[in-house]
């Protein structure tokens, strides 16, 4: 009897020890459960907050918000909040021009089993991946991409938010035409039911569309030199614009000046131009100035008044550089913000994986194993990833490469500024160095730094070969470089 009582006093004491067990663990999963809740709603109000901040263009906040967003959702398994966030983190990528970043965080965004019935999502995902294309020169993915959120718009559920992104989509579907397939009609059938479309919705809430198809109509016939017809529609777009106090009217005077130029028409074009700057000065966006300043140098120029041309080309070059190396800080910021994300989620993954192993203590040391041999994996499949990143940037280096030697045997005024955009370290070192260039001198040692000799510049600039010889040795008296220096291996030391 004494031996049955101890037995089941023993018993006993298992049983407590094994409910107080259960009890703890479904303690901790409802304090989990809790905190998953409070961080799905804090995920959604900082999204909320960067969708304001992306609004007012402040893309360093945005990007914060965003990135803040992700972690909070990843932690709770929020798959709505972890792919609108890795969306937004893709477009304003997009905005500081790193591609790369911006296509992989779209496709995590893309990746969510929440955005497969988000239609909304999914057509503004294949709108910004359509601009990315396009911008890389790949076409035809670009037009698939503008096409697949135009799909995607019209299977939007809600009416007005159907046709509000309906709108954007048919827009880009008219962008897509002009500047991939070219064709005329296919621009204005685009246009005409953007048109009809809007004509279904509140004019307050999609008058920025308005803004933009009344310049697209303008733009269309100012190609077709229909001259009268292009006026028209930039007078309605400012209309629309003045109505409701919208200050981003520079696009509108870029394309109206464009139409001035093509008419021989320069004293209208440059107050369309400085209208433009106007505009931007009050928005605040810069990027957009260079275009403007270029074009206003350009009509200078033709007007043969060279000081004013002289300046706005300074202006242009000045500006076009504090640009560059502002978006390069920019972008390193994002990738040290998205750097220190991805490793925060990696230390969160490992400190749960191992929460989650000490309540099965039986298998403590063969799942250490696992998942040790799993970061080797890991780790293996990172650095084959980051060789195979790094096969594909010397590839489009490459590729940009051809791209700018071509533009420079061709003779195209497009060459310089593209050469600055591939090679930012290389100008902003010279410039350093050598700051009174101008911009004939900086051209020619570019072509010098690409490898040219004297009498390939003089076939591909429809000089004499004479003349390169003596613009080679004003530079060297201007750059103070001795004939001794090769002039080539001088101007490899600043890239």
């Amino acid at each position: 009897m004494r031996c049955e009582k101890s037995l089941s006093s023993k018993d006993m004491g298992k049983s407590i020890l094994f409910l107080s067990f259960l009890l703890s663990i479904s303690n901790e999963l409802m304090a989990e459960r809790t905190q998953s809740e409070k961080s799905r709603e804090m995920a959604d109000s900082l999204i909320t907050l960067a969708t304001a901040e992306i609004a007012k263009v402040k893309l360093d906040a945005g990007l914060e918000l965003s990135i803040e967003a992700l972690s909070l959702s990843r932690e709770a398994r929020y798959s709505k909040g972890t792919a609108t966030s890795c969306f937004y983190i893709g477009l304003i990528l997009n905005y500081m021009g790193n591609f790369d970043k911006s296509l992989e965080y779209l496709t995590l965004a893309q990746q969510e089993k929440y955005t497969t019935g988000d239609f909304v999502l999914m057509s503004e995902i294949g709108r910004i991946k359509g601009q990315i294309y396009f911008y890389l020169g790949i076409k035809n993915a670009a037009f698939r991409e503008f096409q697949n959120s135009c799909m995607y718009a019209e299977r939007i559920p809600d009416r007005e938010e159907r046709l509000r992104y309906s709108c954007i989509a048919y827009q880009n579907m008219a962008i897509a035409y002009k500047e991939i397939k070219n064709n005329a009609d296919s621009i204005l059938y685009w246009l005409r039911k953007n048109e009809k479309t809007q004509a279904k919705t509140e004019e307050w809430k999609t008058f920025k569309n308005k803004v933009n198809l009344y310049m697209l109509y303008g733009e269309h016939f100012a190609h077709q030199h229909q001259s009268d017809s292009g006026t028209h529609y930039f007078q309605k777009a400012l209309s629309v614009a003045e109505k409701y106090n919208y200050p981003y009217t520079s696009a509108i005077y870029l394309q109206w000046g464009d139409l001035h130029v093509s008419e021989n028409t320069p004293d209208s074009a440059l107050i369309c131009y400085r209208k433009g700057v106007e505009s931007l000065r009050i928005t605040g966006i810069k990027s957009e100035l260079c275009d403007i300043y270029l074009r206003i140098s350009d009509v200078y120029t033709k007007k043969e008044i060279p000081d004013s041309a002289r300046l706005y080309r300074e202006k242009y070059l000045q500006l076009n550089a504090e640009l560059s190396e502002s978006k390069n800080k920019a972008t390193e910021q994002a990738l040290q913000l998205l750097l220190d994300e991805e490793q925060k989620y990696a230390q969160k993954k490992q400190r749960r994986t191992i929460a989650s192993i000490s309540f099965f203590s039986l298998t403590a040391v063969v799942a250490a194993v696992l998942f040790w041999q799993l970061g080797i994996r890991r780790k293996q499949q990172i650095l084959e990833t980051k060789e195979g990143e790094v096969t594909e940037l010397k590839q489009k280096l490459n590729d940009s490469f051809d791209e700018i030697v071509e533009l420079a045997r061709a003779n195209d005024t497009t060459f310089l500024p593209r050469f600055r955009e591939v090679y930012p370290e290389f100008t902003k070192n010279l410039l350093t160095k050598h700051p009174n260039l101008n911009p004939s001198e900086l051209q020619l040692c570019a072509m010098i730094f690409l490898n040219f000799s004297s009498k390939d510049i003089a076939q591909h600039t429809c000089v004499e070969h004479r003349s390169v010889q003596t613009r080679k040795s004003r530079l060297r008296k201007k750059m103070d470089i001795s004939g001794e220096v090769d002039m080539y291996r001088y101007l490899k030391s600043f890239g």
